[in-house]
C-alpha cells in the first residue's frame, strides 16, 4: 500500500510564489503557540528576499511535504554556490539567510513551516532527504531557535555528517509590555529622567515623536534613517549597510509592500524640523520588532535620542495592544539593550561538512595546522 506521504521540490520562483497560501496556513494560524515564529518567517518577508536576492540562489531547493495531497511542511532552502581554489563548493541554507555579509538582511529564526499534528514524521522524512543530497558541500543554518525543528533534523543527521559545529550567536531581548516591573529600579528612575528632559526641551524647541502615517512619509523617514544610519559608519571609514544596493532596494519594496497592511512603523524624534533619531521597525500579529535606526549623535543637547525613541515606541505597544517588543538579537548580553530587558532565546549558528573531497581537503587541512601548532608549542615549552 502505497504511503499516504509524498516529497515535492521546488526549484524555481515562479513555483515559490505559489505556495503563499500553503505556506500562510501552515504558519499564521500557529503565531502565538510557538514562540519562536516570529515576522521572519512570514510571507512577505521571504518572498521580498526570493524577488531582491534571485541573484544570489544558485538553485532554489524548497522541500515540500505532502499527506494525502495536503501540504504538511514546507522547508524553504536554497543553494548557494563558492568557488575557493577554482573548486566549487555548494551550500544549503534557509532563504535569507547565508548572503554576502556587505547584504545581509539579518533574518532570526527562521524554521521550517509544519503541521504540529505531523511533527515526528516531517522530522524522519526531511532529515532522510537531507542525507540523500550528495551534490552539497556544506550546511549552513545561521540563527536558529532551539525550539525549531530544523534544529532537531540537524542533531539527527550530524552523525552522517563529516564535521558538525554549533555555537551560540547571540541573544534576543524581548521586552513584556504589559510588565513594567520587569525594569530595574534604576532603569525606571532613568527612563523618568530622560522622558523628563524631552519634555522639557520639547516644549520650548518645537521637539516631536513622529509616526509615519502615509507611504510618502513613511519613505521620507527611511531615507532620512540612511542619511543618519550612513554618516555613522562613513565617520569610521566604514561602508554602512544601507550603501549596498541589494539591501537598500529589499528594503525600500518591503516598506512600500507592507506599510498600508500595517506592518511597517517607521518614528522619528524631530526638534524644530530636524529629525535626530529614525526606528524602523516591523509589526507582526502581536509583535513590534526593532530593526535598524539611525541617529544624530553631533545634535547637542544629547538627549540620547534613540532611547527616547525605543521609550516612545514601548509606550505607543502599550496604547496599541502589542504585547512584545522585540529588539532582536545581540551578541552581547549587557550591550544597551540589556537595559530593557534581560536576553532570552539563544540564537545558534549550525554548520555541517558532508564527506566529499573538497571537505576531505579542507579538514585535513585544518588538523595538519591545528596539530603543527601544538607540536610547536610543546617544542617551545621544552
Amino acid at each position: 500500500m502505497p504511503s499516504p506521504y509524498t516529497i515535492k521540490t521546488v526549484t524555481n520562483i515562479a513555483q515559490a510564489k505559489l505556495l503563499e497560501g500553503e505556506w500562510r496556513s501552515l504558519t499564521e494560524k500557529n503565531v502565538g503557540t510557538k514562540s519562536d515564529l516570529q515576522y521572519f518567517m512570514s510571507w512577505e518577508w521571504l518572498s521580498q528576499w526570493l524577488e531582491t536576492y534571485e541573484d544570489f540562489i544558485a538553485e532554489l531547493k524548497i522541500i515540500c511535504i505532502l499527506y494525502n495531497g495536503e501540504y504538511i511542511a514546507i522547508a524553504p532552502f536554497y543553494i548557494c554556490i563558492n568557488s575557493p581554489w577554482n573548486i566549487t563548493t555548494k551550500t544549503l541554507s534557509f532563504i535569507a539567510t547565508n548572503e554576502p555579509e556587505q547584504c545581509e538582511v539579518a533574518s532570526e529564526f527562521i524554521d521550517i513551516a509544519y503541521s504540529s499534528a505531523h511533527k515526528y514524521k516531517v522530522i524522519k522524512l526531511l532529515s532522510t532527504q537531507l542525507t540523500k543530497l550528495n551534490n552539497i558541500t556544506h550546511y549552513s543554518f545561521k540563527d536558529l531557535n532551539k525550539n525549531a525543528l530544523m534544529y532537531t533534523v540537524c542533531q539527527k543527521i550530524k552523525h552522517t555528517m563529516l564535521a558538525f559545529e554549533e555555537n551560540v550567536s547571540g541573544y534576543q531581548f524581548i521586552i513584556n509590555t504589559k510588565s513594567p516591573s520587569q525594569y530595574s529600579s534604576s532603569f525606571l528612575k532613568k527612563k523618568k529622567r530622560i522622558l523628563n528632559k524631552f519634555e522639557k526641551i520639547g516644549n520650548s524647541n518645537n521637539c516631536q515623536f513622529v509616526i509615519a502615517s502615509e507611504i510618502s512619509q513613511a519613505l521620507n523617514l527611511y531615507e532620512q534613517l540612511i542619511k543618519l544610519h550612513q554618516q555613522r559608519w562613513e565617520q569610521k571609514n566604514k561602508p554602512g549597510v544601507f550603501s549596498n544596493s541589494y539591501f537598500y532596494e529589499f528594503h525600500k519594496s518591503l516598506i512600500k509592500r507592507c506599510f498600508k497592511k500595517g506592518m511597517i512603523i517607521l518614528s522619528a524624534i524631530q526638534i524644530e524640523n530636524k529629525t535626530i533619531s529614525v526606528n524602523y521597525s516591523i509589526k507582526w500579529y502581536n509583535t513590534l520588532y526593532f530593526y535598524q535606526s539611525g541617529i544624530d549623535e553631533l545634535y547637542k543637547p544629547n538627549i540620547t535620542p534613540g532611547l527616547v525613541n525605543h521609550l516612545l515606541l514601548i509606550s505607543y505597544c502599550q496604547k496599541n495592544n502589542i504585547k512584545q517588543y522585540n529588539l532582536l538579537k545581540s551578541s552581547k548580553v549587557d550591550d544597551y539593550k540589556s537595559q530593557f530587558s534581560q536576553p532570552s532565546d539563544e540564537a545558534i549558528n549550525i554548520t555541517m561538512l558532508s564527506f566529499n573531497k573538497f571537505n576531505y581537503l579542507t579538514y585535513g587541512i585544518q588538523f595538519i595546522k591545528s596539530t603543527l601548532k601544538r607540536i610547536i608549542k610543546k617544542v617551545e615549552h621544552e
